[in-house]
């Protein structure tokens, strides 16, 4: 027995206090007249004899009592020998199923050849094993076999489309060693194609696995790789019904590839296009595939990449791009001026745009701001004011209504607006930006928007509008504005004002553009930009809508137009790539897909119907062989089959057992306190 806190036993020299109260107690007699002193006599020695058994009892409880509450407080410990036990070889397989496993030389894949030698490592190991097999594309476990069911275990492995998790095979691999006994020997075999990406995890292994034993098998081929994939896809365009596709292709492999790409929509094909790469080439291809789908509403097609045989995998052969296109249809355009012509640049502009757009067309309504009614209203999508007069400000109720229902009001500024106005609507929470005083000076736009994503502007646009150099547009004047503190400035003068506010207003949006629409302030509606100008304040109305994830990604589909009973359950079903129904979640506009079953196609089972392309995770097929020696370097880092150990498994395989025994004192501490008691009232009858 030992203490842990042995400092606490020097707490038993409290004893010493019973043992001076002890002497220091003793009886004082009273003289009593009394004539027969023989019967005293008698009397007085029984009495001290009963007196000093008494008194000898509590002192030995008292002092064991404080005794043991000093050695309960060191916290005592009790080593017992640990009978040996029967040592147990407990073998744990980590075998890689992910989707390289299946390239092929010609005479067998990766596979097949990694399954035969799993099993010929089980036959092999020792009748009595333990056997822990961990398939590290999936993460699964078959834990406590013995070597029938181990084999059987191996027969039903499965390849899956998906990348290797070496990170939890270890994780498991010290957690299931902790528990195993401390007399059992652990060997553990991986067998892997030690691609890339499955090295780079290996490689990230920071803490050894304690093992005995360790064997690995790097399955590569003797002959040069032949694979090649396509990794990625992208909309360019699309025009009269005609979507161009940038197809990225590449050659994994150390043999040319002649192949040839296509495109399918239903049955719809494209023609092939010949890929010819050499080794580690990659190169991003055009083609073009007709939707078949023209003068549709709003529709989502399932665009599928495609090449021809030839390699030794063809699960990366094939790439699913999900499209959303969006139906060609009006937006209606109201235009609000003072009637002076101010508005003639910009009307000349949209009219342009409606012309060159496949999908949209602009329908515009010139009126005076003076007769803007809650009709004109009810007519638009998008309403644009040359600047803000007292008539917006009587109207700001309306405005802001008009917006929270999804439109969106932009407003230009003139050299004076409206103060009252201009606080009417930033009352009502219309206004991005409170115009303040006008600055009279030259200045110029910054080259590029602030990096803002996602809030309703058009991205693509913003984009274009940079090349028509916007930077070399000069302004004569712009206003000093405070920014609402719920909006952004998307764009910015080269000074730090800002030139472009944007507000949310309920579902729709408010504009606030810091120049005139005419040239009072500037010559930006007289420039070749100005075009694109009308593109960028319009917005996000009708995007192509691109849907691609991979497998170890969650998937996420649009959900705007889902029927209101579907909404109203917010669970929509779906079809996945295994051919399953299952129920995606709604979350604001999107669904959100638990699984998506593999790789292959999503899709929704209610109208319209959404499609999701889902395909292997980035570089899982990169079959570059490993170097050997490199493997055999990193797997002596990572296991240490020598005995090497630290702290916790010296624990473990320790000789003696600790077991605490401070609960054993502590009861028999309260037992002697119940005793002391009965013992002192007991004897002082």
């Amino acid at each position: 027995m030992s203490f842990v806190e042995w400092m606490f036993l020097l707490g038993g020299v409290a004893v010493v206090g019973p043992l001076v109260a002890h002497m220091l107690a003793k009886p004082r007699y009273r003289r009593l007249p009394f004539t027969m002193l023989r019967f005293l006599r008698i009397g007085q020695m029984e009495s001290q004899s009963r007196r000093k058994l008494r008194d000898v009892l509590i002192l030995l409880l008292r002092c064991a009592i404080v005794v043991l509450i000093a050695m309960l407080f060191a916290r005592p410990i009790l080593y017992t020998s640990c009978r040996p036990e029967k040592t147990r070889p407990v073998y744990f397989l980590g075998l890689d199923n992910s989707m390289s496993m299946a390239y092929s030389d010609g005479s067998a894949t990766y596979f097949g050849k990694m399954v035969d030698s799993a099993v010929d490592y089980i036959r092999s190991a020792d009748d009595e094993g333990i056997f822990n097999i961990c398939t590290l594309g999936s993460g699964d476990w078959a834990d406590s076999l013995n070597k029938e069911s181990a084999l059987a275990e191996i027969q039903r492995l499965k390849i899956k489309p998906t990348t290797t998790n070496i990170g939890e095979f270890f994780s498991t691999l010290r957690t299931t060693r902790a528990r195993e006994h401390s007399g059992d020997t652990a060997s553990v075999f991986v067998a892997s194609d030690f691609t890339p990406n499955t090295l780079k995890q290996f490689i990230e292994i920071d803490e050894a696995a304690v093992v005995d034993n360790i064997d690995y098998e790097v399955l590569a081929s003797p002959k040069p790789i032949n694979n090649a994939a396509i990794i990625d896809a992208s909309v360019n365009s699309i025009s009269d019904g005609k979507l161009t596709i940038n197809a990225t292709v590449v050659n994994y492999g150390q043999v040319q590839q002649n192949r040839r790409l296509k495109a399918q929509i239903g049955t719809n094909k494209s023609t092939s296009l010949d890929v010819n790469l050499s080794a580690n080439q990659r190169r991003t291809y055009q083609i073009q595939i007709d939707t078949g789908l023209g003068g549709q509403d709003s529709y989502s097609v399932p665009v599928e990449l495609s090449l021809s045989a030839g390699d030794g995998l063809k699960e990366d052969d094939t790439f699913c791009l999900g499209v959303s296109l969006p139906q060609r249809k009006g937006v209606n355009v109201l235009l609000a001026d003072e009637g002076r012509g101010e508005m003639f640049l910009l009307r000349t502009a949209m009219s342009t745009l409606s012309r060159m757009s496949s999908y949209e067309i602009l329908n515009i309504k010139q009126v005076s701001i003076d007769d803007l009614s809650l009709s004109d209203l009810d007519w638009a999508d998008v309403i644009v004011s040359s600047t803000i007069t007292e008539r917006l400000g009587k109207i700001a109720a309306d405005a802001k209504n008009f917006a929270k229902s999804g439109g969106r009001i932009v407003f230009f500024i003139t050299e004076e607006p409206s103060a009252t106005a201009a606080k009417q609507l930033w009352d009502q929470q219309v206004l991005a930006a409170l115009p303040r005083r006008c600055i009279r000076e030259r200045i110029y736009i910054e080259p590029r928007p602030c990096d803002y994503k996602g809030l309703g502007m058009d991205n693509v646009a913003a984009k274009a509008l940079t090349n028509y150099k916007i930077d070399k547009i000069v302004l004569t004047g712009y206003l000093e504005c405070k920014e609402h503190p719920d909006s952004s400035c998307l764009w910015r003068l080269q000074n730090g004002f800002g030139f472009i506010y944007f507000k949310r207003v309920g579902s729709g949006t408010a504009v606030l553009v810091n120049t005139s629409v005419d040239d009072s302030l500037g010559s930006l509606t007289k420039s070749n930009a100005s075009v694109a100008f009308c593109r960028y304040l319009l917005g996000q109305t009708n995007q192509i809508g691109e849907y691609c994830f991979g497998c170890d990604e969650r998937v996420m589909l649009p959900a705007h137009n889902m029927t209101a009973a579907s909404a109203e359950r917010k669970q929509i079903w779906v079809e996945t790539c295994d051919g399953r129904k299952r129920q995606a979640g709604l979350a604001e506009s999107f669904l959100l897909v638990p699984n998506p079953g593999g790789i292959g196609w999503v899709k929704t089972l209610t109208k319209p119907v959404r499609y999701a392309g889902v395909n292997l995770p980035g570089g899982e097929t990169d079959m570059t062989k490993p170097v050997a020696e490199e493997v055999a370097k990193i797997m002596n880092r990572i296991f240490a089959p020598d005995g090497r150990q630290d702290t916790a498994a010296a624990e473990i395989f320790s000789e003696k057992k600790r077991r605490s025994i401070w609960t054993m004192f502590a009861w028999t501490i309260i037992l002697l306190l119940l005793v002391e008691p009965a013992v002192a009232n007991r004897l002082k009858r």
